[in-house]
């Protein structure tokens, strides 16, 4: 068997990126850059004030209290068409332009607010030379890089974006993803329970973590258990970018998957990984199409899945994201039977200002309760049988906190 590491590496060989496309701005969030983005302008375009204040010369403040006749007044988004004259001031709002002249911002609370009347301001307390000024380009330089492919384009992003003037942005294109659940015991979960069946809860988790991952999920229903069923719906999944079969890839008599793929002239790059759960996931090429067989119990799936699927689909979107790796204590033994490497589904929590993994009680691999909780996979080595309460583990941190 491959390690998890021998088989990420097959699976990131396999694969390059992607082709980009051109998107509205409002079409963007959650899509993957595929351009280098650089400052049209400065930013700020201008010194603007950061306070509602007056603006005055540092100078002319140095000896307070100082009363100051009051020469103009700027709202944001109308610039002063007049200089600043010694020894006057300016009322000025926030994110309003600096009027030439002035090199200081003092603000409301540090004068008397113009209460002798409008034409003249009090001004108690001494500042130095460019306080409460946000000045031209302190943000960003015209020409720098604000923006590198690979990013993921969040609420961030977007604002830098609209900042720089940009309506279109070039993106990768997201890859549609056939999912395909073997299994004659399966059911939509719309149908009525029956003796022996199970809902196809596979391709509900699948699709989600399709999406989440940016691409785009095109679930093709229940395959029944014979070569031939099973020969006809990878035909038709292979039309999608990638393929994602669940269930039918271990050894028994009715695992018609690598069978399947054979008799379609796919290659397998690999079957079998030494980790727990999820040891029989295949790999196989059909032509410029992967096909990933991932186990059918659900934890398997869900383990799989973000092992080797998720990071082929960053990869051929030029997506420079990973899994987080954080070394952490955990509250609770975790165990195994040392043979292979164990993943163990953990709920990562901050106590007392420090990240600590709390094993989910149940580990089973067909427990869907115990993925609920999960935002972490706490990693127990092969050759290690115990990591004891206290003791620390590295972890794979798949969700927030």
């Amino acid at each position: 068997m491959l390690s998890v590491e021998e088989a990420q590496a097959r699976v990131l060989a396999e694969v390059a990126a992607g082709p980009a496309e051109s998107v509205a701005l409002a079409e963007a969030q959650g899509r993957v850059l595929r351009e280098e983005v650089r400052a049209s302008h400065d930013l700020p375009p201008a010194d603007n004030s950061a306070m509602d204040g007056y603006a005055v010369r540092a100078e002319d403040i140095a000896a307070v209290p100082v009363r100051l006749p009051v020469t103009g007044d700027i709202p944001a988004g109308h610039p002063s068409a007049t200089a600043l004259a010694p020894g006057t001031a300016m009322r000025i709002m926030t994110g309003a332009f600096v009027p030439v002249g002035a090199d200081t911002v003092v603000q409301v609370e540090l004068t008397d607010g113009g209460m002798g009347g409008m034409e003249e301001v009090t001004i108690s307390r001494a500042l130095a030379r460019g306080a409460n000024i946000r000045h031209r380009g302190e943000d960003v330089r015209e020409g720098a890089v604000v923006l590198r492919p690979g990013v993921r384009i969040g609420a961030p992003e977007l604002a830098m974006l609209a900042a720089m003037h940009r309506t279109r942005v070039a993106v990768a294109r997201r890859p549609v993803v056939a999912i395909l659940s073997t299994g004659d015991e399966l059911i939509d979960a719309g149908d009525a329970p029956a003796a022996g069946k199970i809902v196809n809860t596979n391709a509900w988790l699948l699709s989600a973590l399709v999406s989440e991952a940016g691409a785009i999920p095109h679930p093709l229903g229940i395959v029944r258990d014979t070569k031939e069923a099973t020969v006809a719906a990878l035909r038709t999944a292979l039309e999608s970018d990638f393929v994602i079969t669940s269930g039918g890839v271990s050894v028994g008599a009715y695992d018609f998957v690598k069978e399947a793929l054979e008799e379609l002239g796919a290659e397998t790059k690999f079957w079998r990984v030494a980790m727990k759960p999820g040891k029989p996931v295949v790999l196989s090429r059909y032509e410029d199409r992967l096909i990933f067989g991932l186990p059918g119990n659900p934890v398997s799936c869900f383990v799989s899945f973000h092992l080797f699927v998720a990071p082929a689909l960053r990869a051929v979107m030029g997506e420079e994201r990973t899994i987080p790796k954080v070394r952490m204590k955990v509250t609770a033994p975790l165990k195994s039977a040392g043979d292979r490497r164990v993943y163990v589904r953990v709920q990562v929590t901050a106590v007392d200002g420090v990240l600590v993994a709390r094993p989910l009680a149940t580990q089973g691999s067909g427990s869907l309760s115990s993925m609920i909780d999960a935002n972490g996979l706490a990693i127990v080595e092969e050759g290690v049988r115990v990591v004891e309460a206290g003791e620390e583990a590295d972890v794979l941190l798949l969700g927030g906190l």
